[in-house]
């Protein structure tokens, strides 16, 4: 790329607008290609180092956190990428998802891992199908990163989607990756249980139970040392079965819950679009379906945060568990709700690369600035 991805993104802030007038099928094959040789070339960048003021440090599970704000899952699958973040001011490093199996991801025709901008309503869509070249090539990269102080390295893992391959095959070769990670000394771990991009079918409490109780017989309770595993579950999930997910996740010995995951909810999504962005959205939507990111799922998020906190306040716990919260982040408001609603950790990702459209590898600092701010 002969310009740096700075200018690239600064370039595509201006023009991406005047794409929701172009033919959908242009714009969502522009965008996806574009994306990946975007991406290919963002990791490989090493900013000036920004200094994060102490008072953003946070301590979770034992574990010092510069600051509570990190990349989403989906931003860094391969594992690359640390360095950048680290140096722009992150507070931890999330790979992945990985699965057992490397994955090319979705395809249709000659659109590979389709993608779709809503720029105007600060959201994305996304068909990429969990594209990832293994636990076991991801975590001896993992491995190999030497760690900047308060910037933990997390790995998001999830068991192989896919009606070809047996349930319990699928558990097996998770804990094999889980114990991938735990060697490879990553210091959290995140089971993505969310995906709506793969050809997984629907499952009822019960299997996601039974799932969760092998995985915690079979690795929680044989870890080697104290990694914590927490459980990332969508924004579409009901309020009501909140409580019966973290008494679940309490019980078995998880230490953590992340709400959420991109939202499948397309007819609410669609109110909340620009109308100029609709008819993009219409196409991607009959054409792939696809999970939906940004600032639509900000309500969700956050209401979901609310709730499991208060959920948790009436337990009496003897352990630490943490809530994060992902969907609709983009500003130290966002920030600042996040943390009163509830929750320890907060992961951004479209919300990442709006703002590194505006402020380039500035945009965690442009966040701790405006964080800092009396309120007006």
């Amino acid at each position: 790329m002969w310009l740096s991805t700075k200018a690239v993104a600064s370039l595509d802030r201006i023009f991406r607008p005047i794409t929701s007038w172009m033919p959908p099928k242009w714009t969502v094959k522009r965008y996806s290609n574009g994306r990946n040789a975007f991406l290919e070339d963002f990791v490989e960048e090493r900013p000036d180092r920004v200094k994060v003021p102490s008072l953003h440090n946070v301590e979770v599970w034992g574990l010092k956190f510069r600051s509570p704000l990190l990349n989403a899952a989906g931003m860094f699958k391969t594992g690359a990428g640390y360095e950048l973040v680290a140096r722009q001011g992150a507070g931890a490093f999330l790979a992945g998802t990985t699965t057992a199996r490397p994955r090319s991801g979705n395809r249709q025709g000659e659109l590979v891992h389709p993608f779709a901008p809503y720029p105007r309503s600060g959201a994305a869509s996304n068909w990429l199908g969990l594209p990832n070249p293994g636990h076991r090539k991801v975590a001896r990269a993992l491995a190999r990163i030497r760690r900047a102080d308060g910037c933990p390295v997390g790995a998001s893992v999830s068991a192989d989607p896919g009606k070809d391959i047996p349930l319990e095959k699928k558990l097996e070769d998770l804990v094999v990756g889980l114990r991938l990670y735990e060697e490879g000394r990553v210091d959290f771990i995140e089971i993505n249980e969310s995906c709506p991009n793969t050809e997984e079918g629907e499952s009822t409490f019960e299997d996601l139970e039974a799932r969760l109780t092998y995985l915690a017989g079979n690795f929680l309770a044989q870890r080697r040392r104290p990694v914590p595993v927490v459980v990332k579950f969508s924004n579409d999930t009901e309020l009501s079965q909140v409580p019966r997910l973290l008494d679940t996740l309490i019980n078995l010995g998880f230490d953590g819950v992340n709400f959420g995951n991109t939202t499948t909810k397309y007819r609410r999504v669609r109110k909340e679009l620009s109308k100029s962005e609709v008819k993009l959205f219409d196409f991607f939507v009959k054409k792939f379906g696809g999970g939906v990111s940004g600032r639509p799922l900000r309500e969700s998020s956050l209401y979901l945060v609310s709730f499991a906190a208060e959920h948790l306040s009436g337990l009496a716990l003897n352990r630490e568990f943490h809530i994060i919260r992902t969907g609709g982040v983009e500003t130290a408001k966002d920030l600042k709700d996040s943390l009163n609603a509830g929750a320890s950790l907060v992961q951004w990702y479209t919300g990442y690369f709006g703002a590194f459209a505006r402020q380039g590898h500035e945009l965690y600092q442009k966040l701790y600035e405006d964080y800092s701010k009396p309120p007006e």
